[in-house]
């Protein structure tokens, strides 16, 4: 009895109640998520492999929209329109599930119409229902919320691509092709956007940071510009590890496959800044 009880206090304090009350990160589900999304992208990739969808600049930006839809969907969440228990779909890692199984849906719609020829392509129904999911999310945000500190999205964008642009120019300079590649600089614009609204939001407004590493680092240096070195040195070497390590790699597998799997790495991670990036710029944009 004494172990049960002592698993099932473990299970609620670090995993149920941080859902239950939105308390934000620990060591255990920071780890458990990430396990999971390792697992979760190995089957996506497979899968799409088995449906012979090319994970190129297409599906990506054909993808997109979902990501926005699901990163401000988070943010319906925030601002109490939608009540308990229903509100839990809306806290992570709920809401990571719900975004996927809606995707998942809207790309399964789209490959039917494209096998029963009623689209050429299922590119233009996917993006098209994304397009409406983010509507529909939008109306929803607008409808319920006034906007307070409209500068917030804009300031967190420009200063994303500012530094992402002189990243470029730099690492071009130097000769670095691999961080002058704009697929990779719109890796670290995402993350630079996240850090930026993470600096917006602590330094000026007040908010607080809910992620392991990085609030313990903000707490160490007092400061929530550290997220600026954290995110570009992180970024340097994942980069390097699956531009380098991957092509070492390919060199005794098929090409196109390694290729699959390195831009679906690369997706997921922008998914990992973009994602955090907009939710926390709509939540001080709408005051929340």
């Amino acid at each position: 009895m004494a172990f049960t009880e002592t698993l099932t206090d473990f299970i609620y304090t670090y995993y149920i109640n941080p859902v239950i009350y939105d308390s934000g990160y620990n060591v255990f589900n920071t780890l458990t998520w990430a396990v999971i999304l390792g697992v979760a992208v190995y089957f996506i990739i497979y899968s799409l492999r088995k449906m012979n969808i090319a994970v190129d600049k297409y599906s990506l930006g054909a993808t997109l929209p979902y990501v926005v839809a699901g990163a401000s969907l988070r943010v319906v969440g925030d601002s109490g329109v939608i009540q308990p228990p229903y509100s839990y779909i809306l806290i992570t890692p709920n809401i990571y599930f719900f975004a996927f199984l809606v995707t998942a849906l809207c790309l399964f719609v789209s490959l039917l119409l494209q096998k029963f020829k009623v689209v050429k392509s299922f590119y233009l129904p996917y993006a098209g229902l994304g397009c409406l999911f983010v509507l529909a999310v939008f109306a929803t945000l607008f409808a319920v919320n006034d906007v307070v500190h409209w500068w917030v999205p804009f300031a967190v964008a420009g200063v994303g691509f500012v530094m992402t642009a002189l990243f470029g120019l730099i690492a071009k300079k130097f000769g670095s092709t691999i961080y002058s590649d704009k697929f990779n600089l719109t890796i670290l614009m995402a993350h630079l956007m996240d850090a930026t609204s993470t600096v917006i939001g602590i330094e000026v407004f007040g908010y607080y940071e809910k992620h392991v590493l990085p609030s313990f680092l903000i707490d160490l240096t007092g400061s929530a510009l550290v997220m600026y070195p954290l995110k570009i040195v992180i970024f340097m070497i994942v980069v390097w590890i699956l531009d380098k390590g991957l092509e070492t790699e390919s060199m005794g597998e098929d090409k196109n496959q390694i290729e699959t799997i390195k831009n679906a790495i690369k997706f997921v991670i922008i998914i990992l800044g973009l994602g955090p990036a907009i939710r926390n710029s709509l939540r001080v944009f709408f005051g929340i």
